[in-house]
């Protein structure tokens, strides 16, 4: 049983270059005047099943809203089939229709009559949503003596105080402060295990890659990459490097005979290091152009595809690198092993600026894979490892 079934679907949205044939389509009934055409959604084909929390990511215009505006029916297809099994709510804009007149406790109960609640729900789920939200002392106070965070906090506690069978989610989860946005989470991943489908639109590619299970690429439309987050994010740098998302590299030709290796603190080659231990990433390699501006990068990513670290000669100080034409180059990377124990990746880009979105010469996603082990290091929690001392004092007093 699928929650969102889709196939060949198209949307195109028209328009009028000049004012007067706005009127003229309106006097035809839009036989006539509607002279631009942009294509939103092309022939896109995606299944969603019960449970399954997807991310749906791309740039600014790739018909990530368009989708979810079909999905919701705020908007119709043109072409294809859509099917939506149960019920959606979708978690856009938290405070929209709130009334500042009004306090807290009503607005609850008439925008939870615009979610689709029943007055006895409404009655029932009403303590709930202002406990959950954390706002119970404010529940007689009108909305304009809310901040704005306060207000995103009871419009999300509102809108998942029933859980439905689908719920969409567009970079709505920055609701207040780091504790709050956690128990967010943990209540939109409660639903995932009930057999939610959540849909997940968010720039913030470190959220995908914690929060989602899966997650598809768009652009222009069109469904690029459908796979694990590590994967998919990887080719979303490359569409955002201006190259083509299908490949795993990219080079411009500039840069040639790239060797990229991890040595231990002996000098020696390796793959596995312990925490705490002090690495070396040694590039070389060959240009076959005078590259100006010229700054080389790293990044790491554990086996989630979660960003650990990365940095560039350009943010480390050297802005006005120049490649020389037909000469050879060696980089050298020195860093500790700080993260904890697991599996990881490690890319590389070559480009201009401070970016490899200002110009790309090299870029290739896990160009070389490693393991760090705990070794002698004490027992912690957490993505990195932070050298800590203690002390206990005692205070004798006097007799």
């Amino acid at each position: 049983m699928l929650s969102v079934f889709i196939e060949n679907l198209s949307k195109d949205y028209h328009g009028f270059t000049k004012p007067w044939k706005r009127i003229l389509a309106g006097l035809s009934f839009g036989y006539f005047g509607i002279d631009s055409k942009f294509t939103a959604i092309q022939s896109l084909n995606l299944q969603v099943n019960p449970g399954e929390i997807l991310g749906i990511i791309g740039r600014n215009g790739a018909g990530k809203s368009t989708l979810l505006k079909l999905i919701t029916g705020v908007i119709q297809k043109d072409q294809g089939n859509l099917k939506v099994y149960g019920s959606v709510r979708a978690l856009l804009e938290l405070s929209v229709g709130f009334n500042p007149e009004l306090s807290g406790e009503e607005n609850v109960y008439f925008n939870g009559l615009v979610w689709g609640y029943k007055p006895s729900e409404i009655k029932m789920l009403a303590d709930s949503i202002f406990e959950f939200a954390e706002l119970k002392e404010f529940r007689s106070s009108p909305l304009k003596n809310y901040s704005s965070g306060m207000a995103m906090r009871l419009g999300f506690s509102l809108a998942t105080a029933k859980r439905p069978d689908i719920l969409i989610v567009d970079e709505a989860l920055a609701v207040g402060d780091a504790s709050f946005q956690q128990k967010c989470l943990k209540r939109i991943q409660e639903f995932s295990k009930l057999g939610t489908s959540i849909l997940v639109v968010s720039h913030d590619l470190g959220l995908v890659s914690y929060f989602c299970t899966r997650v598809v690429l768009l652009e222009k439309g069109k469904l690029l990459f459908d796979g694990n987050p590590k994967e998919t994010i990887e080719k979303y740098m490359h569409v955002l490097a201006g190259e083509l998302p299908v490949s795993e590299s990219y080079s411009s030709n500039a840069i040639q005979d790239l060797r990229v290796v991890l040595e231990n603190e002996k000098g020696i080659q390796s793959n596995v290091f312990f925490i705490g231990s002090q690495v070396c990433l040694r590039l070389s390699f060959k240009t076959l152009t005078s590259i100006e501006s010229a700054t080389i990068g790293f990044h790491i990513d554990n086996d989630k595809g979660i960003r650990i670290f990365g940095t560039n000669t350009f943010h480390l100080g050297d802005t006005n690198r120049i490649f020389q034409n037909d000469k050879e180059y060696e980089v050298r990377f020195e860093f500790p092993i700080q993260f904890t124990a697991g599996k990881y990746s490690l890319g590389i880009a070559i480009h201009k600026g401070e970016s490899h979105i200002e110009g790309s010469y090299f870029w290739k996603e896990s160009i070389l894979d490693f393991e760090v082990e705990t070794g002698k290091i004490q027992k912690f929690v957490g993505i990195c490892h932070i050298p800590t001392s203690f002390q206990i004092k005692q205070d004798r007093g006097t007799r």
